[in-house]
């Protein structure tokens, strides 16, 4: 289903005389929407991810993913999958919206979800459901403390938003020997006001960023200063600033424009100056934005990740963890092609061809009228 990206098990489910079924699986019957439905409330998400943890074994023996400056980066970041007025399960978080005038219960899920952030393949390796009562950061540090125990030598390097920059977070960080960088924001007000006082006064590294090979079109001006603390932070952090301009080129109506911007990001990290430069701080802070772009945007758009395929706790994270499993064989298969291949048509391209394969039998060979 996910491999052929289609939307739902009834839409797999119409195609049960293709003969590349029968080809592809070895089965003799393909089982119903609602007997898949079923198999999934049950199944064990436990041996999907010793799978995914095979194929991350496999693509670090294969030098397919790769460390970033010598280390290997983490992201991980919360998802909300789907909402409804309606429908809910068991696990489904709630909370008050207003709809026209009139507050009402909004049902929703939303994981946390650990990728793997290579120099240039992405990995997402495993989820986790954010439970009534939970915040996202309880959420998060239970899927950290699974992957740390099932593949404590995954990752060196953990990368998140501002809202996981908290002492729990940094002492299971540290405890296991890995460093961390998250974004700073208002979320530490006093650690952010101290930086911004006392960064100017550091001498600034510039960095030429580039989404082009040999085509410059951004700047960063990066200042860095060691062994900020708060009340609650007794851990000495790094704080590296970046102060980023460029141009935009968009194409509105037809017309060509270019407008310059400037930003400014803030990020706290574990790792001392004398383990890395600034620039390799500017790298790993910008890198989380791999599972918004590589995992979340990519499974949305692409494989139908917002359509509950079964309402159930259960069955959700098991097609979600088979979803990262299909996702992984795609890109690997991608990788694996001919370059004049792969540069010649898209991924989409290649998605279409494999859902192809099972619609042929509807029309070749033809029938006779």
């Amino acid at each position: 289903m996910f491999a052929a990206r289609r939307p739902s098990f009834n839409s797999l489910v119409q195609l049960r005389a293709s003969k590349a079924i029968a080809r592809w699986l070895g089965v003799v019957r393909m089982p119903s929407a609602k007997e898949m439905a079923i198999v999934s409330e049950s199944a064990d998400p436990d041996v999907l991810r010793d799978c995914l943890g095979d194929i991350m074994h496999k693509l670090r023996r294969n030098k397919v993913l790769t460390p970033r400056h010598g280390l290997m980066l983490a992201a991980i970041d919360g998802h909300e999958t789907h909402s409804s007025y309606k429908r809910r399960h068991e696990g489904s978080l709630e909370r008050k919206v207003m709809v026209r005038g009139r507050e009402v219960i909004q049902y929703y899920h939303r994981f946390t979800v650990f990728q793997l952030v290579g120099k240039d393949f992405y990995l997402p390796l495993d989820a986790e459901p954010v439970q009534p009562g939970d915040d996202e950061v309880a959420s998060a540090m239970r899927l950290l403390a699974r992957v740390l125990a099932n593949h404590p030598r995954c990752f060196d390097v953990l990368t998140c938003d501002a809202i996981y920059l908290r002492p729990s977070m940094l002492d299971m960080v540290l405890a296991a020997g890995k460093h961390l960088v998250a974004t700073l924001k208002d979320n530490q007000p006093g650690l952010l006001a101290e930086a911004r006082v006392l960064l100017p006064g550091e001498l600034p590294v510039l960095l030429e960023l580039s989404a082009v090979p040999g085509k410059s079109d951004r700047r960063a001006q990066l200042r860095q200063a060691d062994g900020f603390t708060t009340d609650t932070i007794s851990t000495p952090l790094r704080i590296v600033h970046s102060h980023e301009t460029g141009i935009r080129h968009e194409r509105i109506a037809g017309d060509s424009l270019e407008t310059a911007y400037a930003t400014d990001w803030y990020w706290a990290t574990t790792m001392p100056s004398a383990l890395n430069g600034a620039a390799v701080v500017h790298d790993f802070g910008h890198g989380r934005w791999r599972i918004e772009n590589e995992a979340f945007n990519e499974l949305v758009t692409r494989w139908h990740s917002r359509h509950v395929f079964h309402n159930d706790g259960n069955s959700i994270l098991v097609l979600w963890l088979m979803m990262f499993i299909a996702h992984a064989v795609f890109h690997c298969f991608l990788r694996n092609m001919q370059p004049v291949l792969r540069l010649a048509h898209t991924a989409v391209y290649f998605a279409e061809l494999i859902a192809a394969e099972l619609l042929r039998d509807r029309w070749w060979p033809p029938h006779p009228p």
